[in-house]
């Protein structure tokens, strides 16, 4: 019998010390496929962690996730026209259950979820651990998860695409100081500031449960590759910005993520979490 792909509940993962601050927001990024099923992270009040895997190099494959999967995960999953996007659909759902299961100590396949009015999951078991919060972002068969105590999260990831007209994408999406800020960097690293600036704006969108109903040109995102925080104007009410933290997350090359978290006024940690046996 196949063994199901998940990680157990008696493991430990080492963090990187925090700052003096026993108050500041720890980002730790973890990799599914440098775990074996013997390891799990503790998720503390300030820790936001994200998960990475790639389903063409995981060794969870797709078909050892679909059984994990409800009812309408398997008609949205069908929906797909292509069988790639079928694939990728259900490595993404599969890999949300198999790390959520191992955060509450429940079967993957009992977990229940609710959609909020734009469609932004969470949890429909309170009982179990109702301050857990979770993102899912996925693309071109990449997945990413992050995931967080009482706290409105999002996260995105995009490849760098190079079928899209980013000066008429940002024309359209993009705030004026936004779109001012793209032309500023050269041709050459353009796109790649595009994309970093996608990702910022729609993993805030994600946090907030808006979606794209609500208009992007309502707020403006630092777009460097090297900003770690990211800088957050808001309108009309500047003192909103203070509610969040949008932190860049690393990425594979080739592709740009991000993850906002609401966190007012707390100083930012990073780090890649490391393993213990």
């Amino acid at each position: 019998m196949m063994r199901s792909p998940v990680l157990s509940t008696d493991a430990r993962v080492r963090p990187p010390k925090r700052a003096d601050s026993s108050r500041s927001l720890r980002l730790l990024s973890f990799e599914l496929s440098s775990l074996s099923e013997e390891l799990r992270a503790p998720l503390e009040e300030y820790d936001v962690h994200t998960w990475h895997a790639n389903s063409k190099t995981c060794p969870f494959q797709s078909h050892e996730l679909i059984r994990l999967l409800s009812k309408d995960e398997l008609d949205r999953m069908a929906r797909f026209h292509f069988e790639q996007d079928r694939q990728d659909f259900a490595f993404a759902r599969g890999m949300l259950r198999t790390l959520l299961g191992r955060y509450l100590a429940i079967a993957p396949e009992a977990l229940r979820f609710s959609y909020a009015e734009h469609g932004k999951p969470s949890l429909a078991m309170p009982r179990l651990e109702p301050d857990l919060q979770f993102n899912l972002s996925h693309t071109s068969g990449f997945v990413l998860v992050a995931i967080c105590r009482g706290r409105q999260i999002g996260v995105d990831i995009e490849k760098l695409r190079s079928d899209i007209d980013v000066d008429d994408v940002a024309a359209r999406f993009f705030s004026a100081s936004e779109r001012q800020a793209l032309m500023s960097f050269p041709e050459a690293i353009r796109r790649e500031a595009f994309f970093h600036c996608w990702t910022r704006k729609e993993a805030l969108l994600k946090a907030r449960g808006d979606g794209l109903f609500f208009p992007l040109g309502l707020f403006d995102v630092s777009i460097d590759a090297g900003d770690r925080v990211v800088t957050l104007v808001t309108r009309p009410d500047p003192a909103e910005a203070q509610q969040w933290r949008i932190l860049r997350v690393n990425a594979p090359e080739g592709y740009a993520a991000a993850v906002a978290v609401a966190s007012p006024s707390l100083e930012v940690t990073t780090g890649v979490g490391t393993v213990l046996g």
